[in-house]
């Protein structure tokens, strides 16, 4: 009887040693809302590269918990402390928006959670103060430099800005006017709009109060495709560039008339990419049923691709998980070939995004 139970134990404590381990991340974006086709699209794309890395590794496992915030600050610093205090997340990740972000980021600093590969541009969230961000996308000054070179060669010399009326405007409208005086543009007038809104009609009027070659937009992309609309069905034509964050693959369906529309986006268009991450993204997404996949899809495809590989770096190497993802995140990232080159993240800057034209 005591062999058979001793037995027993030693099955029991075999099989359990070979359980891998889980680590659990939180996500907050819009799912609901004007802006949810950016956090649907960038959950989705996440979810696929996990699930792919759950089938077939065998040393741990991901699970994302994905919670609805509307692209609201309030909601996100609600989202967040449930994520942490009941979830009790290993790490926050792929939040989307500067404003949603700026909100969690003293409590995140507070509890010293690592959060990795948030969706937005920011200057500010690359500060040393803020080392416990993980980043992978390149920063809205530089896509602001790459669309002022752009404008400069089209023979733009007066450019207007349509800015959102929060921290993200504020952050890359500061971007756009710093590149274009230094490209010896003239920026001319300056309109603003309520986050979650269509409501650019006196945004318009201020803009195109004075002649403009072209207009530089800051915005999701509802209101920047209003914006473009009714702006042409009120006989304004000019040169248009926006940022990454509004999603050329969102804007360009609500597009209705022809508009010379420059998108600046980071990461590569997964649909002509020759990376072995592209053709698994092309699988997965395939195999999941979706018919147009983008750049959104591919990049939170590529942040959980990065997640993994920092997991399983620091897995091996501390204890302490979640400060070996700060110390050394972005040092893994920026040693895998794939994404570095998917990313442009060895380009000079104002060549380290991709134009991308919508017509």
């Amino acid at each position: 009887m005591i062999r058979a139970l001793l037995l027993m134990l030693v099955i029991t404590s075999s099989v359990a040693a070979k359980q891998p381990q889980s680590f659990t991340l939180g996500m907050s974006s819009a799912t609901q809302g004007p802006a949810k086709d950016i956090g649907l699209s960038l959950g989705l794309g996440a979810q696929l590269y996990f699930d792919r890395h759950n089938r077939e590794n065998e040393s741990f496992k991901i699970n994302l918990v994905h919670l609805n915030d509307g692209y609201e600050p309030l909601n996100t610093v609600a989202n967040t402390r449930r994520l942490i205090e009941l979830y009790e997340v290993d790490a926050l990740f792929g939040y989307m928006g500067t404003p949603t972000t700026t909100a969690i980021l003293d409590l995140v600093r507070k509890q010293q959670v690592p959060l990795l590969f948030p969706y937005t541009g920011a200057q500010s969230f690359r500060l040393s103060k803020n080392e416990f961000i993980i980043h992978l996308r390149n920063s809205y000054e530089h896509e602001a430099i790459a669309q002022a070179k752009y404008l400069k060669s089209k023979g733009a010399k007066n450019i207007a800005l349509l800015v959102q009326a929060d921290e993200f405007g504020l952050e890359a409208g500061n971007s756009l006017i710093t590149a274009m005086k230094g490209q010896g543009l003239n920026v001319t007038n300056t309109a603003r709009f309520r986050r979650n809104s269509t409501d650019i009609e006196s945004a318009i009027k201020v803009l195109f109060s004075t002649p403009v070659d072209a207009v530089a937009l800051v915005g999701t992309y509802s209101p920047v495709g209003e914006f473009i609309n009714k702006a042409h069905e009120q006989g304004h034509s000019p040169l248009y560039t926006a940022m990454s964050f509004t999603s050329q693959a969102s804007l360009s369906s609500l597009i209705k008339h022809h508009s010379i529309v420059m998108v600046t986006e980071v990461v590569a268009d997964p649909l002509t990419c020759q990376q072995g991450l592209c053709s698994l993204f092309k699988e997965d997404l395939t195999q999941a049923g979706v018919v147009a996949p983008n750049r959104l899809h591919f990049e939170g495809y590529l942040n959980a691709y990065a997640t993994t590989k920092i997991i399983d770096f620091c897995q091996t190497r501390s204890s302490n998980l979640q400060q070996c993802i700060i110390s050394y995140g972005s040092r893994v990232v920026r040693n895998d070939p794939d994404l570095t080159a998917l990313f442009k993240l060895n380009e000079k800057v104002g060549d380290n995004v991709y134009q991308v034209m919508l017509n």
